[in-house]
């Protein structure tokens, strides 16, 4: 069954206005040009146009692929197909101020839920590397915080989803209330919701969820210090973070750190000049006494480890940035693109994992004091997420074969090392699934024929062929 044989009913449920096929529409939605033909876009309003529409798709067999980051990389191999945008469903529905919990659709950027959270005392933890600006879509896909170096993530409570006949699924304990009227509850038996998170929605589209909110704290203060190396950088934010003397924590070398506060290339140069080689960058928030005493042992641990101290302009301007969600695409003002390469390690491994990387891009032609490198800690520096940019020009061929390889090899390189690839996708997902157990390739599979046995919810967006 063909798009164009169902678009009036489409049309008819979520508005004319709400569907297009055009292409310049439609190619927004990725990074480079795509044949996007045969690809029709829909804006659902609400959780119920949402459901019609994908209930439509699975009975006519039409493949639905939705809109996961603000640029995706390519266009869906079958190509004929509706893609979801849910950017209309932005209703907020509840900040629950007593119970530190938002009530928000998928539609609900970053900008917009911190704007409403200040307005009741409260915050929510903001992304370091995003790639959407959906709050409910980046805490699914476990993007890093800048609030993980003291809680656990993901910062999501449940969530609802629709499935590939336009079932709700409700996941966690909000199906025994009010809000959880559902057609699938998977409470008090397994919780396959795990299995939704980094999945590409290949098992359902999620449309609304609880995310965790916090209480803005009486004082807050933001100190930062420089090193020659990563090492006492990161000994220093493993210090302090072990003894729970801060809120967040970044360490950064010149080049990430230039990049994340400026807005120009010129500018990002001007500030590279002036900053040591690595960063510790770290927020103090609690009572004033307390924020005292942290910033006293905290100052004490870094002169121990032969820190230099930046104060000023230089600290306010990361206090403001920590104050901001971060989004990989930002970035691209450098040389019109950023390519990351991320995983997670423990504080003894990471140096040389980092070290690697640069080693290896240096061989593939890719200068490694280019390279942007950051670590957080994750639970009190339990382990770190490294992150690796490689800044580039995707008009120039041979530049971006370089960062493309040395992407690849990258992430081979720490796959062989045993470091931990989250959320891998495309060619990584192949290499990290191609040493997986199988019993959990046969799990995945077996989920994902039971909630979508027509494979028409983002078909091949993970796994080849599911």
């Amino acid at each position: 069954m063909t798009v164009g044989t169902v678009l009036g009913e489409v049309r008819d449920i979520v508005g004319a206005e709400n569907v297009s096929r055009e292409a310049s529409a439609i190619g927004k939605y990725f990074q480079d040009k795509v044949d996007v033909g045969r690809l029709t876009l829909v804006r659902p309003g609400d959780e119920y146009e949402l459901s019609e529409v994908v209930a439509l798709a699975g009975k006519k067999g039409i493949p639905v692929y939705s809109v996961r980051r603000e640029r995706m990389e390519v266009a869906p191999a079958k190509g004929e197909g509706f893609i979801i945008d849910l950017s209309r469903m932005d209703g907020i529905k509840e900040i629950d101020r007593r119970n530190l919990m938002g009530h928000i659709y998928a539609g609900v950027t970053y900008e917009r839920l911190q704007e409403e959270c200040l307005k009741k005392d409260c915050r929510l933890l903001l992304p370091a590397a995003a790639e959407s600006r959906s709050v409910l879509r980046s805490y699914l896909d476990r993007d890093v915080l800048n609030g993980n170096a003291v809680y656990r993530f993901p910062n999501l409570s449940i969530f609802h989803a629709v499935l590939a006949d336009g079932r709700i699924w409700v996941s966690g304990s909000q199906q025994l209330t009010s809000e959880g009227i559902a057609d699938f509850r998977e409470d008090q038996g397994p919780q396959f919701s795990l299995f939704f998170g980094g999945s590409e929605d290949i098992f359902g589209i999620p449309f609304y969820g609880i995310v965790y909110l916090y209480p803005l704290r009486e004082e807050r203060r933001v100190l930062l210090f420089g090193f020659d190396a990563l090492e006492p950088a990161l000994q220093l934010a493993y210090k302090v973070n072990r003894e729970e003397h801060c809120f967040e924590c970044l360490i950064a070398n010149a080049r990430y750190l230039s990049v994340l506060l400026s807005r120009d290339a010129e500018g990002a140069e001007r500030l590279r000049a002036k900053l040591p080689a690595w960063v510790t960058a770290f927020s103090l928030e609690h009572h004033v006494e307390l924020v005292d005493l942290w910033e006293k042992y905290v100052r004490s641990d870094a002169e121990a480890m032969g820190a230099r101290q930046l104060d000023g302009e230089l600290a306010a301007a990361v206090d403001a940035q920590f104050k901001k969600p971060w989004y990989i695409f930002d970035r691209d003002y450098l040389r019109g693109r950023t390519a990351v390469i991320r995983h997670y390690d423990f504080k003894s491994r990471a140096p040389s994992l980092l070290s690697g990387l640069r080693e290896l891009a240096s061989k593939k032609g890719y200068p490694a004091d280019e390279l942007g490198q950051a670590l957080i800690p994750v639970y009190f520096g339990g382990s770190f997420y490294c992150e690796t940019d490689l800044y580039f020009r995707p008009s120039d061929e041979g530049e971006r074969n370089r960062v493309e390889e040395t992407v690849r090899e990258g992430y081979r390189y720490l796959l062989d090392e045993k470091s931990f690839v989250d959320r891998p996708r495309g060619e990584v997902a192949e290499m990290v699934f191609a040493s997986a157990h199988p019993g959990y390739l046969k799990v995945m599979k077996t989920f994902k024929d039971i909630v979508d046995p027509g494979g028409i919810m983002n078909p091949g967006q993970l796994l080849k062929e599911v």
